[in-house]
């Protein structure tokens, strides 16, 4: 087989490109690696008894993100747990109260969600009634519109 000229030309500048794209994602500035590292919902929990105990047994099955994202009383917890042990989640029952009363802390009903202005505010009574009065209303307005 006999190589045209035209064909060893296009052959190099395929190589050049390969090379060329290699090691345009092999370089990175300085620093970059920490600003791309993802925040994980383990990593956001908020201090106190029961978050080691979290990371320790929770997050050997799953992430934390529906977790976090759940507000919940602390007997709503609490069957939570009780059916991760039943899953087998390895946790003692003294454990698990720890674990329950810290979810119901951190992310009770009366926590606002991770998208709004903070993470773990505790909203008053009159105060949670007026947010979810006017959510209400404006269900209501946008299905009648």
């Amino acid at each position: 087989m006999k190589l045209s000229k035209q064909n060893i030309t296009k052959a190099m500048m395929v190589a050049l490109l390969l090379i060329a794209s290699a090691t345009a994602l092999a370089s990175r500035p300085p620093g970059q690696e920490a600003q791309e590292k993802a925040v994980s919902p383990e990593d956001s929990l908020p201090d106190g008894e029961g978050r080691n105990l979290i990371r320790q047994a929770c997050v050997q099955c799953h992430d934390l993100r529906n977790t976090v994202s759940q507000r919940k009383t602390a007997a709503a917890w609490r069957r939570t747990i009780n059916e991760m042990i039943w899953r087998g989640a390895p946790l003692m029952s003294d454990e698990a109260e720890i674990i329950a009363k810290y979810l119901a802390a951190s992310f009770g009903p009366d926590r606002l969600k991770p998208n709004g202005p903070s993470n773990n505010v505790t909203l008053k009574p009159q105060d949670r009634k007026r947010i979810a009065a006017d959510r209400y209303r404006a269900r209501r307005v946008a299905r009648v519109e």
